[in-house]
């Protein structure tokens, strides 16, 4: 039997995720209620604040500002400056939300995005090292943060889905186009204003990574989508 290789402390938790899995260590983490900064060697990094996730990057990934910017919350300067705020200032959430409120709603469902789709790339199987720093703080503030437990649910729910998608669409260079007729003589469907974005794309020369390139939505969002369009053969592949 092979041995885990991680070491705790009231400070400090580190260790290989090849013997202690994602999933255990964020649950673990959450448990202990505990605040500071999981990071995983190659730049990625889960911020906690008594054991719940509220903000999660990956190296490579769309800066956090970006996704205040999508808020419409201010110019992608102004939102960076407030990032470079020494930390004795109030927190970016704080002073956004003390400035327009009523964007609380909208920040919180991107933020939830965001952090879905990075913990989404982080479950995949690795055998990378990590540390986990007690008390770090992230500017962006802990006001919105979120359960573990759901989050991480919701993240290993979507690999499941992943693999089935796998099946069909096993990758971002594959062309698809309209079905040249429907499925059924008497069949009805009404497209959603997302589906007709993609559809729009599919001319039998976009590839997937194409659509996602134009639309701006991740890959998962995307995949998933001509996932359920094709189980319905309203679109097929271009050969």
């Amino acid at each position: 039997m092979t041995a885990v290789t991680a070491v705790v402390s009231d400070e400090a938790l580190q260790g290989n995720l090849r013997d202690f899995p994602l999933p255990a260590l964020m649950r673990s983490v959450a448990r202990g209620g505990r605040t500071g900064t999981l990071t995983v060697d190659g730049g990625s990094e889960i911020w906690f604040s008594n054991g719940r996730v509220y903000l999660a990057t990956t190296d490579g990934g769309s800066p956090i500002s970006a996704v205040l910017y999508g808020a419409d919350v201010g110019s992608l300067a102004e939102i960076e400056g407030l990032f470079a705020m020494p930390e004795t200032e109030a927190t970016v959430l704080d002073q956004v939300l003390a400035r327009s409120p009523e964007t609380e709603p909208l920040i919180r469902r991107l933020l939830h995005e965001y952090n879905l789709n990075s913990l989404f790339e982080l479950l995949v199987p690795t055998e990378a090292a990590f540390t986990f720093e007690a008390g770090r703080h992230h500017r962006l503030g802990d006001r919105l943060a979120g359960d573990t437990g759901t989050l991480l649910a919701q993240a290993e729910h979507r690999v499941e889905i992943w693999r089935r998608i796998a099946s069909r669409i096993p990758t971002t260079s594959a062309s698809f186009r309209l079905a040249p007729t429907m499925p059924d003589s008497h069949f009805e469907r009404l497209i959603s204003a997302d589906e007709w974005r993609y559809l729009a794309q599919l001319d039998g020369t976009n590839t997937v990574a194409d659509v996602i390139t134009n639309t701006g939505e991740s890959a998962f969002r995307v995949c998933s989508t001509l996932y359920r369009l094709l189980l319905e053969h309203l679109i097929e592949e271009v050969a």
